[in-house]
């Protein structure tokens, strides 16, 4: 049995596959989080990108808003579980 090497980048992953870049954009943010995994880099990468995006891409200003909560929350949720692996957990 094969497992992903990034685990917890692949919600970022379902996030690019999601917002409406540019297919070699896309392309390549999916094969930089393949290879790196989700690292400072990579997440800023991918928030760059997302701003960079025109407003006529979007369906509306609250589809782009969305994007960038649900982004925000993704990056909060990993900069959680990194902070908590410095913590013992057992008693």
């Amino acid at each position: 049995m094969t497992g992903n090497k990034y685990p917890e980048a692949h919600k970022l992953i379902l996030f690019v596959e999601k917002v409406p870049f540019a297919a070699e954009e896309k392309a390549q943010l999916i094969e930089t989080l393949n290879v790196n995994g989700m690292t400072e880099e990579t997440t800023q990468a991918v928030h760059k990108a997302l701003l960079a995006l025109p407003k006529e891409k979007f369906g509306n200003d609250w589809q782009r808003a969305g994007f960038v909560m649900e982004l925000g929350t993704l990056l909060k949720q990993w900069q959680m579980t990194q902070g908590s692996k410095k913590f013992k957990h057992s008693r």
